[in-house]
């Protein structure tokens, strides 16, 4: 069972779970927490071998791990809720929204990991031959830089490394076995998502080695929007929290009537996707 912990707003009040990232654990929402907690009940989960999860499983799979998320909500009594996932949380919501689809009434993706270009292909192929040589957290400590090379990506970079810290070497080898199978999972994704979950997308404009896929695959979905942070990276709930608070919460707080959201600036989409493909939505 994976631990977690609750913050009740009112019985009234709708739920929002929050899925962190590769290495961290529910302390990554430490800048959301306060603003979130003045609307809705929160659930934060640690996910195997992160936080207070001590338990582990033998491996991972995107699908098993929705399915342990949706045993969370069973066992809290929550019928749906809300999704806000950072980095590899956000494949887990993905994966919660093919298995079971009405558990989830909107969904928020910072930092979305839906697809690897060169360079990360060669940095997983590289790491699959050093993750038995190395020490895992040089290993992690090189992927997070590269990731998040630049200075105002300082404090989230070091945030994770500190969090990674408590992982181990066992654990991070297979949930890094697990980000192997990311592009095969999409594929299966896109055929078997009905894509009418609302959904928004919040990346920054630096997180160069994701956000094209977070862009191709937004103009892919019919009820996906989409805000992008300048100057900001890969973790923007930490780096640019103000501003991932201010337009997350605005989001929610429309549901059922959610906006379509487009914030794209200029320099992204001359850089990142054709400009007559960003306008066909």
């Amino acid at each position: 069972m994976l631990h977690y912990e609750t913050h009740i707003c009112g019985k009234d009040k709708e739920w929002v779970i929050f899925l962190h990232g590769l290495g961290g654990n529910s302390n990554i929402w430490y800048k959301q927490a306060d603003d979130y907690k003045k609307d809705f009940n929160l659930i934060f989960i640690d996910l195997f071998g992160h936080g207070e999860t001590t338990e582990s499983l033998d491996a991972y799979s995107y699908e098993t791990l929705a399915e342990f998320v949706i045993d969370v909500m069973d066992k809290a009594k929550i019928k749906s809720a809300h999704f806000v996932g950072i980095s590899l949380g956000t494949i887990i919501t993905d994966a919660v929204s093919i298995i079971a689809p009405e558990r989830i009434k909107s969904i928020v993706q910072g930092g979305a990991v839906m697809g690897y270009d060169f360079r990360a292909r060669f940095l997983l192929r590289s790491g699959t031959i050093l993750k038995h040589i190395l020490p895992y957290m040089w290993l992690y400590r090189l992927f997070a830089f590269i990731m998040m090379p630049r200075k105002n990506h300082s404090k989230s970079r070091n945030f994770f490394i500190c969090e990674a810290k408590k992982l181990g070497g066992k654990e991070f080898r297979k949930w890094y076995k697990l980000m192997g199978s990311l592009v095969s999972f999409y594929d299966t994704f896109r055929k078997k998502s009905t894509h009418t979950i609302p959904k928004l997308y919040i990346s920054g404009d630096q997180d160069h080695l994701f956000l094209p896929f977070v862009l191709q695959n937004f103009l892919r979905e019919q009820f996906s929007s989409i805000h992008i942070i300048e100057k900001c990276g890969h973790v923007c709930n930490i780096e640019r929290f103000k501003e991932f608070n201010r337009i997350s919460l605005y989001y929610l707080n429309s549901y059922p009537d959610q906006p379509m959201l487009k914030n794209v600036p200029e320099t992204c989409v001359s850089n990142r996707i054709p400009q007559q493909g960003l306008a066909t939505n």
